[in-house]
């Protein structure tokens, strides 16, 4: 065999497997169809050029030939009707050249068997029989080859300079596949013509099937992956099983005297074991080496399935579902950004990580009706095929916005079989297109995504209906009443609420209860009694005070009285009062004003509230340190003036950073130091300062232990 008959018979196999898969995949489009044709018209010319390459008969050449001949005129019209298809071109002009293409290869084919067509065969160089062409041989090679081939690879050139996106590229590779397997194939005519050159092209030929076999896996050119990733470890495994049969005739005739000799049946038990486990660990681990090394891509991404599927079920926050399903996505398709928008209550779109794009209603409504991936590449070819003119300029429309948002694909998240949401994804980093196989790893992915959106959604809504139901009931709490030197108890109060306050009315609840008891058993006189009870009910009245006063904060804007003051004096004041607040305390604390290299601006406050925040902030430094010293500071920024206090004491845990200006919130460490600690005073601070249209904010200090307070008022 030489090495002409092997191209062929490898031009042969590649042809009839690529026709197969594609038969296998979609066998009833027109595009698939005309290259099944294609495909077969080669695999007819290779496999009867591989016979005639190693006949050693006159006769059977001259056979052999003119069948090839056969599938050599059919490649020609094969391969225009499919670029036709592919590029789904159906003018006028084309469909006439391609009824010429096929009147003229139907009278090509029927002079096969003629002088005519073939003279006959010849030695050249060498080939013991090369055939000579026919006069009509000449012809069909300048109107099938030079005019039907030139005429269809025009038409892709035409099309790859006004086309964008995954099309390109799929032209781009059916061009260089067209020039390398007909320019490779072209050489065989040389020496029909007496022109010694010898057909070195043909080795090349099947290049052609692989680099549409590629473009076809990698840009979705007829989509075949799936099946050939099968038929990678049906051809390995069918490999090993060829070769070692084989192997094993060679060996017995060679070393054991041939096949059915006593000591080949004998080695025969041994070996069959041997190849047994051979087998199996090849059948089981060819799947992971094609994963590993020729479609990663799937790989991957079924392992992006499997890992997405796994943690959403840990989830029920939607912010956390969100980022899970945009990692997720990023991992396995390689994109640089990814947006996620959701349907609210009102019909409106609201993103999660970037400014609403969706301005069409036509985008929506139609993902809404088809509930398919959008490709923001395929909108033009959607508007060249709509037969509506106002459906091709919203098409049109559709694609700009998506473009000017970055999108290149839409992918609907379903739920319930509405539309809950739109997932955007940009272009891939790699810049290459989105494979079918992206494309059902999208589709899943959304269906597992829309679940869990879904889901935290509902969550979502329970817990903002009960959030809603325990602010009618805080709305309808009343304050306590004193009725003839009674306390009445509290009415209807939220348990929550109860459970926050419990600590701060427990103890003077509990000595009031011990000295009513002492007063009925007449055990304790009520000179001595009644200041004590007076002192806890003052306490009550103080602690409920300030919680009815931080409700009636929530959602209100603050009431402000201002006035012009003098702040270093009220600060003086305050200080004061604390230091014998640290006396009592038994603490080792100092308070420090340190004077400002600038003149203290008065400042037009509500004096009653700033002396809250400041008397507040101070305590809080109190009780939460055991040493040290405690700071106040002045500075100038602009038209306001920023107060600073910041102290040695324990500090704010990380974990507490968002929620220490929050209503009832303290620090996990807090109760530890002060346990009477209300976790009102922050947020109450808080309200007081933005009532001033003013700004307050802490941070853990670096140099030293503690915490820093710091909040700004306007100049008068």
């Amino acid at each position: 065999m030489n090495i002409y008959a092997l191209s062929a018979l490898i031009n042969a196999i590649t042809s009839l497997s690529l026709g197969s898969f594609l038969f296998l995949k979609n066998k009833r489009g027109r595009t698939s169809n005309t290259f099944i044709l294609l495909s077969l018209a080669v695999f007819i010319w290779s496999f009867f050029y591989f016979l005639w390459q190693i006949s050693k008969s006159y006769d059977m050449a001259l056979l052999f030939v003119r069948l090839l001949s056969i599938g050599s005129t059919m490649v020609p019209i094969f391969y225009l009707h499919w670029i036709l298809s592919f590029l789904e071109i159906k003018d006028k002009k084309s469909n006439i050249v391609l009824s010429f293409g096929y009147i003229i290869t139907l009278i090509f084919i029927s002079f096969s068997f003629s002088d005519f067509f073939i003279k006959g065969l010849e030695k050249t160089l060498m080939f013991d029989f090369w055939p000579k062409a026919g006069w009509l041989y000449s012809i069909y090679l300048a109107t099938s080859y030079l005019g039907l081939i030139g005429y269809g690879l025009n038409k892709l050139i035409q099309e790859y300079h006004k086309t964008t996106g995954i099309k390109l590229y799929q032209i781009k590779y059916i061009i260089f596949g067209t020039i390398i397997g007909f320019l490779g194939g072209a050489t065989n005519f040389f020496l029909w013509y007496d022109i010694n050159i010898l057909p070195l092209g043909n080795i090349i030929v099947s290049l052609y099937v692989f680099i549409l076999f590629y473009a076809m896996v990698r840009y979705r050119l007829m989509d075949i992956q799936s099946i050939a990733k099968k038929f990678f470890k049906y051809f390995i495994v069918s490999s090993f099983v060829y070769l070692t049969f084989y192997f094993l005739v060679w060996l017995c005739n060679n070393f054991f005297g041939g096949m059915f000799t006593t000591t080949t049946y004998f080695m025969g038990i041994l070996i069959a074991p041997l190849f047994i486990f051979i087998f199996y660990l090849l059948d089981r681990n060819i799947n992971l080496i094609a994963d590993k090394y020729l479609f990663t891509s799937i790989h991957n991404q079924q392992e992006a399935i499997i890992k997405l599927t796994n943690e959403l079920t840990d989830y029920i926050d939607i912010n956390k579902i969100i980022s899970l399903i945009e990692n997720t996505t990023k991992e396995a398709l390689r994109t640089s950004e990814i947006a996620i928008f959701l349907l609210n209550p009102e019909k409106k779109y609201q993103s999660f990580n970037k400014e609403n794009i969706f301005k069409d209603s036509f985008l929506i409504e139609y993902i809404k009706t088809t509930q398919k991936i959008l490709v923001r590449e395929e909108l033009t070819i959607m508007s060249n095929n709509s037969i509506h003119e106002e459906n091709k300029q919203e098409f049109l429309k559709t694609y700009e916005h998506m473009k000017e948002a970055n999108a290149s694909l839409c992918v609907p998240l379903i739920a319930n079989k509405k539309l809950i949401g739109i997932m955007t994804l940009s272009s891939k980093i790699s810049t290459d297109p989105y494979t079918e196989e992206d494309l059902n790893l999208l589709n899943t992915l959304s269906k597992q995504a829309s679940i869990a959106i879904e889901n935290a959604r509902q969550y979502k809504e329970i817990n903002d209906f009960k959030r809603i139901l325990q602010e009618k009931v805080k709305e309808q709490t009343k304050e306590i009443k004193e009725k003839n030197k009674h306390l009445k108890e509290l009415l209807n109060i939220k348990s929550e609420f109860l459970k926050i306050a419990s600590h701060q009315l427990n103890t003077p609840l509990s000595i009031m209860r011990g000295y009513i008891s002492l007063l009925k058993e007449k055990d304790c006189d009520q000179e001595k009694a009644l200041p004590i009870i007076e002192n806890a009910l003052k306490r009550i009245i103080n602690t409920v005070s300030v919680f009815f006063d931080a409700y009636n904060l929530e959602g209100e804007k603050m009431k402000i009285e201002t006035s012009v003051i003098d702040i270093g004096k009220l600060i003086n004041k305050i200080v004061k009062e604390k230091r014998d607040l640290i006396s009592n305390e038994k603490k080792d604390l100092k308070i420090v004003i340190k004077k400002p290299d600038f003149k203290l601006p008065d400042i037009r406050c509500d004096e009653k509230r700033i002396a809250y925040v400041v008397s507040s902030l101070l305590d809080n430094s109190i009780f939460y340190s055991l040493k040290g010293k405690i700071s106040i500071c002045y500075k100038k920024e602009n038209k306001y003036l920023k107060i600073i206090i910041q102290d040695n004491g324990i500090g704010i845990p990380e974990e507490d950073y968002e929620r220490i200006f929050h209503k009832f919130s303290r620090g996990i460490n807090a109760p530890n130091m002060h346990p009477d600690g209300s976790g009102i005073s922050l947020y109450m601070s808080k309200k007081i300062i933005e009532g001033h249209k003013g700004e307050i904010s802490f941070k853990n200090r670096t140099d030293t232990k503690g915490t820093m307070f710091t909040f700004t008022l306007p100049i008068s």
